[in-house]
């Protein structure tokens, strides 16, 4: 008797675990639609690129090399490969 319980308790906990790690994947799933679906990714290239520009822009409004304005222009490269698409192909912030 207490074998039989012993054998329902694992095999219980074996569903316990699977269940757990398909529920991990449908987060991981979910988050990858909820990325997909996000508005930031509906706004044109243009527009994307006019953002960078302005986000780059130092504060007196002269473009020259900087470590800061360098440091800016590569942290939107690594936001995700859509923005790192978007910052190469504007080259007013480089």
């Amino acid at each position: 008797r207490i074998l039989g319980l012993e054998a329902q308790i694992e095999n219980i906990e074996d569903q316990i675990s699977e269940l757990r790690r398909q529920k991990d994947a449908k987060l991981v799933e979910i988050a990858s639609v909820r990325n997909v679906l996000s508005p930031i990714r509906r706004v044109p290239l243009e527009i994307l690129s006019e953002i960078f520009e302005l986000s780059c822009l130092p504060e007196d409004g002269i473009f020259k090399a900087s470590h800061d304005g360098i440091f800016r222009t590569h942290t939107l490269t690594r936001v995700c490969a859509a923005w790192r698409a978007a910052a190469y192909s504007t080259p007013g912030i480089w």
